[in-house]
């Protein structure tokens, strides 16, 4: 029995609500779910576990159910039937998915509470990296350019990229995201300057109007990319958005480049030319969540060299608060890359 303190937003929950691309409810055969998979937990009654106590601060990892390799399957509180989630004053999770946060940690349990797009980026990061170098093994990361658009888990993975030695680049749409990303040394990028850039693939407009300022938009990214890269591409494209940036995204690749993802914010599907992809010899990364037996390793990564986010604790919405949440995430009015509600006072 656990006590939910801090959650994490996630898309994932956005994706519940709205019941697209699945019914999380209809595939459970459960009338209701409660969500809310992602946050910082105070264990009440450890129902006799050797490796926890009572008041242990714990985070929530979410595998429900995982792969003979420790890889995830099914998501606690979101496709995995019978588990209740943290929006809730009290909830009972599996002993094994409770990761103790470091005794005396530097940082607060905010900071922690946004760990699962740390955790998300340090995995694909692992792959997507491992990737690129496998045919570029002699190759200066300074020289090269890793790109990327979404949200708290491309930020987290830029860092990683930038103390690889790689140049960085973001995209962001407001004037607080814009000045996190140069305070962090990331280079912002303001997406304004684009503002037409999103494609439907699979409905194309039919307006020659609407597909002139689509052109536009495409023609600064591609110059905005050139003048970042040296007009070589980006050598590793960090993309969360999915389907209506994508056509972007590949024209914007290096040779030898990677396009990574752990997940989509709008379309699943996404279309290529799988001959130019050969001959430009790009290769694909598609990743989700993080191996299991990584946990400890990367929370301890977290604590011993600060890949921790900062966080206004004015920000984080009470918990009666939350759909007003859930709202301001849907309609883009979160200026924070790591939003955060609170359940039970510390």
């Amino acid at each position: 029995m656990v006590e939910p303190l801090y959650g994490s937003w996630e898309a994932n929950i956005e994706h519940a609500l709205s019941r697209r691309p699945i019914d999380v409810c209809h595939l459970r055969h459960e009338e209701a779910v409660v969500l809310g998979n992602l946050g910082i937990v105070r264990v009440l009654d450890p129902k006799g576990s050797s490796s926890l106590q009572e008041g242990d601060i714990c985070m929530v990892m979410p595998f429900a159910e995982r792969d003979r390799y420790g890889y995830a399957e099914l998501i606690y509180a979101y496709d995995a039937p019978r588990t209740v989630g943290l929006l809730a004053k009290r909830t009972k999770i599996a002993t094994d998915l409770l990761l103790p946060i470091p005794g005396n940690s530097a940082y607060s349990l905010p900071q922690w509470a946004a760990y699962a797009r740390y955790f998300t980026a340090w995995d694909n990061w692992r792959v997507a990296h491992q990737c690129w170098s496998t045919q570029m093994p002699e190759q200066d990361p300074g020289e090269h350019l890793v790109f990327g658009w979404g949200g708290g888990v491309v930020l987290a993975e830029l860092q990683l990229a930038k103390r690889a030695g790689f140049r960085v680049a973001m995209t962001a749409g407001s004037d607080g995201r814009l000045a996190e990303l140069n305070r962090l040394g990331i280079t912002a990028v303001d997406r304004r300057l684009f503002p037409h850039l999103a494609l439907d693939p699979e409905h194309p407009p039919l307006d020659t109007e609407e597909m002139a300022r689509y052109r536009a938009s495409e023609k600064e990214f591609l110059r905005t990319i050139g003048a970042l890269s040296d007009g070589a591409g980006a050598a590793i494209f960090v993309d969360n958005i999915g389907a209506p940036l994508y056509k972007a995204t590949i024209k914007a690749m290096a040779r030898q480049g990677v396009v990574t993802t752990v997940g989509w914010k709008h379309g699943m599907r996404t279309f290529h030319l799988r001959a130019s992809e050969c001959i430009n010899r790009h290769l694909h990364v598609n990743t989700h969540v993080w191996r299991y037996d990584d946990c400890a390793t990367i929370r301890d990564h977290q604590e011993n060299t600060a890949w921790m986010p900062s966080i206004d604790p004015a920000a984080v919405y009470e918990f009666d608060k939350v759909g007003q949440l859930a709202a301001d995430y849907s309609s883009g009015k979160v200026d924070s890359y790591f939003p955060l509600y609170s359940v039970n006072p510390l």
